[in-house]
């Protein structure tokens, strides 16, 4: 008895006679067609274009942060937060967007990264968790986050600000970009512009 993933000989030879008459069917009729020899001055251009990038604005420093309220107990001027999280189990990093979704997160109860571990909360785990959240959010996009904690050298967070810096994560954003009088002199070159 064989199953429907199972074929014989003879049905897999049916199946490829079948593929290669559609095969032929369709080159026959593609040849029978006209050809149009039409050039590339004949394309559209698009004149309006959607960047659907969500972050694009933000990477290029244009796209303004949120002012907030002079009575608001936190800052909300930040694109990009670095918030740490530690409880008794786990140590949590994430790095959350001003309307306050969370865009990139690594933590020690996660299974890839809490199987390399001793404890998940020892100084190794501040490491790890430094060096994963930095490749994380350097490839998505992400290069330079607000972050307003205060530590002292040597604690464990220490560690986990020092790792996320050597992997290439800076902890100050860009101000934003903000367009010179005509005549100033020494006008800074705009974040978008290529500079060699």
């Amino acid at each position: 008895m064989t199953t429907s993933l199972q074929l014989s000989g003879r049905a897999l030879q049916r199946h490829a006679q079948n593929v290669m008459c559609l095969f032929s069917r369709q080159s026959s009729s593609a040849s029978s067609a006209p050809v149009s020899t039409k050039s590339n001055n004949d394309a559209l251009i698009r004149p309006v274009f959607h960047n659907r990038n969500p972050r694009n604005l933000e990477l290029m420093t244009i796209a303004q942060k949120p002012e907030g309220y002079h009575l608001d107990r936190f800052n909300v001027s930040y694109w990009h937060k670095l918030v740490i999280t530690v409880s008794q189990s786990k140590v949590s990093a994430d790095i959350v967007h001003n309307n306050g979704s969370s865009v990139v997160s690594a933590s020690t109860g996660e299974f890839g990264i809490r199987k390399f571990l001793y404890r998940p909360t020892d100084v190794s785990a501040y490491k790890t968790i430094g060096k994963v959240i930095a490749q994380r959010s350097l490839e998505s996009g992400i290069n330079s986050v607000f972050f307003d904690l205060e530590y002292e050298e040597g604690t464990k967070l220490a560690f986990l600000m020092e790792e996320a810096m050597k992997i290439g994560l800076s902890l100050e954003e860009a101000p934003v970009y903000t367009k010179p009088f005509r005549h100033t002199r020494g006008v800074p070159t705009k974040p978008w512009d290529i500079v060699v």
